[in-house]
């Protein structure tokens, strides 16, 4: 089964069938150039407001520093595995 796929497979890649492009339909055509046609012709330019973040003072940064971090290091990993 799985040899007739792929011999399907390749031989529609070789054939090129699905791969034909065809030309747009005149409806379609009509339609695009209509929203083309309607499309504004001048956008008001607007300056984007974002947001501004205060920048951390020393004092922030130094009290930061100072916070406790817990030493995971401290404790090896194997303590406390369960012994059987």
């Amino acid at each position: 089964m799985n040899l007739l796929l792929l011999l399907s497979a390749l031989l529609s890649a070789l054939t090129g069938v699905g791969a034909r492009v065809g030309s747009p339909q005149p409806v379609q055509a009509v339609a695009q150039e209509q929203a083309v046609r309607l499309a504004p012709a001048t956008i008001a330019a607007r300056a984007t407001m974002r947001p501004v973040q205060a920048l951390p003072s020393l004092v922030m940064l130094a009290s930061a520093a100072a916070l406790a971090v817990p030493a995971f290091a401290a404790v090896p990993a194997w303590v406390d595995r369960r012994r059987e």
